[in-house]
């Protein structure tokens, strides 16, 4: 049974990988801040800190110099800094996540889900609240 090799508040290192269109792969690795474990999934939540390091290989894993990579797919990889995503305990071994592209590209919103939930619940508490506001205004006009 895989087990949390990090604490709340400690950092490690997660490696991404995407295959891009023309055969390319894009590995990225970015310092996580676990910010929570969930034990029964066996997974942490964990904040990305900072990009520290980035590749792109060609198909049969050659480095491609800084100056041929796809700019678009590493401006998408920019923006990942600061997400909050949940991963499996696994992933503190060091090795790859291999990730679908729609996960860069936000098609998935692997990347983007505890942003969108956050955001729901804090509409969801503005509503209520104005409501009760307005409820309370009412009754403390009838008085």
């Amino acid at each position: 049974m895989p087990q949390a090799n990090y604490a709340i508040g400690e950092t490690f290192a997660v490696q991404f990988a995407w295959r891009l269109p023309d055969h390319d792969y894009i590995r990225a690795v970015f310092e996580a801040e676990v910010l929570d474990l969930v034990d029964t999934a066996e997974k942490y939540v964990v904040r990305l800190r900072r990009l520290i390091a980035g590749r792109q290989e060609d198909e049969n894993g050659r480095l491609r110099g800084t100056a041929s990579f796809s700019r678009e797919y590493w401006a998408l990889v920019g923006k990942l800094v600061g997400r909050k995503i949940t991963v499996a305990y696994e992933v503190d071994d060091g090795r790859a996540l291999h990730m679908r592209l729609e996960t860069l590209t936000g098609e998935h919103n692997y990347f983007y889900r505890y942003s969108l939930a956050e955001e729901t619940a804090r509409k969801v508490a503005e509503k209520w609240e104005a409501r009760f506001s307005a409820r309370e205004a009412e009754d403390n006009s009838e008085t």
